[in-house]
Parts: structure tokens; C-alpha cells; sequence
């Protein structure tokens, strides 16, 4: 039987992630490939409120990613991929949304699907969930350029979740802005979350996203303690992007955004009386949590259908 293949775009804030996978052994998924794409909406969007200019960079990022896949499967039995490409907090919120979508699907032949916030966290539980069990009380946190999805959750259950404005890219931009609103905003997302998690206290916290992956990378440590994002929050602060890059080969559309980065890392760990956030090995994100969808779709109509 020919094996189900999925093929996943996810136009996040500050990058464009693509995935191929096929099943794997375990329930688990194979990856045929995967790439990250920096094109940074979310600088556009938060600052703009349009995609504007970027579309024709996006369309260019797909248009490759379906040559890649025509390349890996010219010569294989699985089956004719299935694509799904979906978007998050920038093009969210991006005033001229529609156009977009519209001049990608004329381009491409690939409709996009926005995501709301409490779906974006709903499939990083999924993807972590697939390879790991999380005992006792739990947080999974997905942290991107426009927003950080939240789930708490006790044995793997989710208790509940919610999306906050304190991406990366966007607290960036509200430190570097001029306008004397756009800090407030960040200070009133704060304070939501501290309400979201009262009285949740995490005994294990998984962490997703860029940040935490250049954090791991950087520090060589599977884990993350407070003390240690503290500690290198300090380091790198009086640093340049450049430097940091030089330095510590910190990826250059990462390391000018890293400061809040760790900074939403701190806030969410404090907020749930954790001590740090755990790396868990191959899990790459809502990709994977909708890699994981399609292919138990696309398998049960083959069982309901067998040729």
C-alpha cells in the first residue's frame, strides 16, 4: 500500500517553515524534509498593518518548496502529496489578508488557511503529545514572531489554552517604537497571562519555537533553567545582532529578537512556578501537529478504500 505523504507551509511572523512527512514507525512521523524559510512578515505587519511587498517573496518560498517535493517524489510509490498551507499571528491580523491569499492560490494553486491562536496551540500540544506523555500538571508553549500559545494541561490533557501578543518580533518592535502605546499593549499582555495561569503550577514545561531551539543550540543544555535564560539574557543584551551573530553563530533574523524572546521565556516560567523548559527532540511545531492530522486522515480513507 502506498503511504500518505503531507506537505505543510506554515507562514509564521518571522519565518516560513515547510515540512514533508510520511508515516512512520510507531505512529510516528518520518521526515522526507524540512526547511525554514526567513521572511519575516511580521515586520511589515506589525509595523504597516499589510503583507504589502513580501507576497511576491512568499509565492517564490512556495513555488520552491513544490519543486522539492516534485524532486522527492518522482520516483516513489507513496502517494500523490497532500498539501496544506496555514498562516498565524502576522497575516492574522494583516489588513490586506485577503490579496494575499488570493495572489498566492493564483500562483501556486495552494489556499491558505488562517489559524486562530487557540488552534495554533491546540496542534503544538498535538505534536508534543505524539512523542512524549506529559504527566501530572503541564505547559507547552509555543512561542513565534507575533504571538505565544499557552496550554496548560494535567496527564496529557489539555485544561485549557490561549494565544498572547508577546511574539518575539512584536515585543521587539514595540521596545524600538516610538509610540507611546505600543509598550502598554506588551505590559497588558503580560498581565493576561499572569491571570491566565494563576494557580497552575507546572511541574514540566515544554517549550517550541525558534527561540527556544536557538537557546538549546547556544547553551547546550536540554534544559533551561531560569538562572541560565538570566544569565545569558545579561550577556547578550549590551551585544549588537551582528555580535551576537559573530559570537555565538545565533541565526541573524534570531538574534535581533532574542532579548524578548528570553524575556517571554522568563515571564511564562515565573508565571507557573517552573524552574525551566525541557527540550523535546523532534518535534518541529504546528507542522508537525498537522502532518500528524493529514496523515491519519489520509491513511483512514485508504483502510476504508483499499484498492
Amino acid at each position: 500500500m502506498s503511504l500518505p505523504v503531507a506537505c505543510i507551509v506554515d507562514l509564521g511572523s518571522n519565518a516560513i517553515r515547510f515540512l514533508v512527512a510520511c508515516p512512520g514507525q510507531h505512529g510516528h512521523l518520518k521526515v522526507l524534509h524540512r526547511e525554514r524559510s526567513p521572511i519575516r512578515i511580521g515586520d511589515s505587519v506589525f509595523t504597516t498593518g499589510r503583507v504589502g511587498n513580501e507576497t511576491q517573496r512568499i509565492i517564490d518560498a512556495i513555488q520552491h518548496f513544490q519543486t522539492i517535493v516534485v524532486n522527492l517524489t518522482r520516483e516513489s510509490s507513496n502517494a500523490p502529496p497532500h498539501w496544506l498551507a496555514v498562516a498565524t499571528s502576522a497575516l492574522r491580523e494583516a489588513d490586506d489578508r485577503d490579496e494575499v491569499i488570493r495572489s498566492v492560490q493564483e500562483a501556486t494553486q495552494i489556499d491558505i488557511e488562517i489559524l486562530s491562536g487557540e488552534q495554533e496551540a491546540q496542534l503544538a500540544l498535538r505534536s508534543v503529545a505524539a512523542v512524549r506523555t506529559l504527566p501530572g500538571p503541564f505547559l507547552v508553549a509555543d512561542l513565534g514572531g507575533g504571538s505565544l500559545e499557552l496550554i496548560l494541561g494535567h496527564d496529557s490533557q489539555m485544561l485549557r489554552c490561549s494565544s498572547f501578543q508577546l511574539g518575539a518580533v512584536r515585543w521587539q518592535q514595540a521596545v524600538d517604537s516610538e509610540a507611546t502605546d505600543a509598550l502598554p499593549r506588551i505590559h497588558r499582555e503580560q498581565d493576561r497571562l499572569r491571570a491566565f495561569t494563576a494557580n497552575h503550577q507546572a511541574h514540566t514545561c515544554i517549550g517550541l519555537g525558534g527561540a527556544f531551539r536557538t537557546m538549546h543550540h547556544m547553551t547546550g543544555q536540554r534544559f533551561l533553567d531560569e538562572s541560565l535564560l538570566k544569565q545569558w539574557r545579561s550577556d547578550l543584551a549590551p551585544l549588537s545582532a551582528r555580535e551576537r551573530t559573530q559570537l555565538f553563530g545565533m541565526p541573524e533574523d534570531r538574534a535581533d529578537i532574542i532579548i524578548p524572546a528570553i524575556d517571554a521565556l522568563c515571564l511564562t516560567l515565573e508565571a507557573v512556578h517552573a524552574k525551566g523548559w525541557t527540550q523535546v527532540e523532534g518535534v518541529g511545531g504546528i507542522a508537525d501537529g498537522l502532518a500528524q492530522q493529514i496523515i491519519r486522515s489520509q491513511t483512514d480513507q485508504m483502510d476504508e478504500n483499499p484498492t
